[in-house]
């Protein structure tokens, strides 16, 4: 997979990344990249300057998220991902938690329990409505689930409990493995899916347009989207080609973003999420004492899906309270992800020991892949292209010898590349939109977005404005 990402970039780079009219459906307008927001480069990140409490003007009227729906789900990959995500995340966060009681621990892994059944259930309503997944997807989930059934998570959850304070038998373990033997023959049982999500009548790309308002926490307009990718794979393209031209041997260069073990890398991160936006409150996340599945990522990797991304604004909404509390209580996929991939960009003034050229290379080089992947799902999901259409509109890359490889990985992934690349760029329009509006730097203005918590972008994006303006 990063052998082909790598040959897709140098083709996108030699074939130019200037503007191109490349689109599902007739268009007037031709989108033009602009430049990347990036992290000022510096040796020390700048202090921060705590937002003043009372403003000139009342601030716009910010809504919440829109609610989310607790309908059927319309698609498996909404509900299980091939990383046997939600379940994954909470088996490690009850092995790693270390204040709760036995009784604590008993209720937390009962819910555990609970959210495996549910699973299995939507799963077969799904199945039995013609629902199926990918080989690949079927396959990668229920080794995952497997994993969580094996000996050796087994133990640690038994071992977790044994060290918690309070009254109590052994933990009986039978429960949840045999609601994690049901969800995976469930998960087994189901059908291959080798078609994609579009249906051919237009109730599949209504179908796809809900699923992504879902994960966006607001109205989805595919055609936006559309446009908001090629504008994110010109830039990326053009960030890789001036780090290439820089230091033209780094597409060639080897060694891995890390500082050693995982445990040491996200010893590391930890600690600059803190520097980037110390929690509320006085706790800290804890280091996950699982990272079998982090020991093959680099910096970038575990930036995003770890520290300061995805695992540590789960923490920092736990310890919120009031009306941000409520904010991050539901947080949609498409804020927390973009906020995600930002922050895997932030860390880079931090990491020594590496050429920055090579550190910038690397980061868009991953960043292209997503976005290309979430492009290609967009095109196959929602406007119904083939393998072939694809290649025709990679054409107009010079990248169509990459068909085949975007076409099966969008097929696996029809959402969550999609939802980050798009979530990102919201995050960094808003961004830009604050520093014109008076914010001094991406640092003030990332502790107060995520103070203020998620809401739909429009009306999040005319408060962060008002914030700076009132200051002004």
């Amino acid at each position: 997979m990063k052998r082909a990402c790598s040959l897709l970039l140098v083709v996108l780079l030699f074939s130019g990344c200037g503007p191109k009219i490349i689109s599902p459906a007739a268009r007037d307008a031709v989108s033009v990249a602009s430049p990347m927001i990036a992290v000022p480069l510096t040796a020390e990140p700048s202090a921060f300057v705590p937002t003043p409490g009372p403003t000139k003007v009342p601030l716009p009227k910010l809504p919440t998220c829109a609610p989310r729906s607790a309908a059927e789900a319309l698609f498996p990959e909404m509900l299980l991902s091939d990383a046997a995500e939600p379940l994954r995340s909470r088996v490690w966060e009850l092995m790693d938690e270390k204040t709760l009681t036995k009784a604590d621990f008993e209720k937390r892994f009962t819910e555990l329990i609970r959210l495996a059944d549910a699973l299995k259930s939507r799963l077969s309503v799904l199945s039995e409505a013609g629902h199926g997944l990918t080989a690949d997807r079927r396959e990668r989930t229920v080794a995952a689930l497997l994993a969580l059934m094996s000996d050796e998570v087994l133990n640690a959850l038994s071992a977790a409990y044994d060290q918690c304070p309070g009254e109590g038998g052994a933990l009986s373990l039978l429960p949840y493995r045999k609601a994690l033997q049901e969800l995976r023959s469930t998960v087994q049982t189901m059908t291959e899916r080798t078609s994609p999500l579009f249906t051919g009548d237009g109730s599949g790309g209504r179908a796809y347009v809900s699923a992504m308002s879902f994960y966006m926490g607001e109205p989805f307009r595919p055609d936006d989207a559309y446009e908001v990718l090629e504008e994110l794979i010109q830039t990326e393209a053009y960030a890789l080609q001036t780090a290439l031209t820089a230091d033209p041997e780094a597409a060639r260069k080897k060694p891995p973003i890390s500082l050693g073990s995982a445990e040491e890398d996200l010893s590391f991160l930890l600690g600059i999420a803190q520097t980037l936006c110390p929690l509320p409150g006085e706790a800290q996340p804890p280091l996950p004492g699982r990272t079998d599945a982090a020991a093959g990522m680099d910096l970038f990797e575990l930036a995003y899906r770890y520290y300061p991304g995805l695992a540590y604004w789960e923490a920092y909404a736990r310890q919120t309270s009031g009306e941000q509390l409520l904010r991050w209580a539901d947080a949609p996929d498409g804020y927390r992800m973009g906020l995600a991939v930002h922050c895997s960009y932030a860390v880079i003034p931090y990491i020594d020991g590496f050429q920055l050229d090579y550190l910038q290379y690397k980061w868009y080089e991953g960043m292209l892949d997503v976005t290309m992947t979430g492009m290609s799902a967009l095109l196959i999901h929602y406007y119904g292209y083939t393998q072939k259409d694809l290649g025709e509109y990679l054409k107009q890359w010079g990248a169509e010898e990459f068909a085949q490889y975007l076409y099966e990985k969008a097929m696996s992934d029809p959402f969550e590349s999609l939802t980050a690349a798009y979530g990102y760029y919201r995050y960094l329009d808003i961004c830009q939109a604050a520093l014109d509006a008076g914010c001094e730097s991406e640092e003030r203005f990332l502790r107060d977005y995520v103070a203020v918590g998620p809401a739909p972008y429009v009306p999040l994006k005319e408060y962060m404005v008002a914030l700076y303006e009132n200051e002004g």
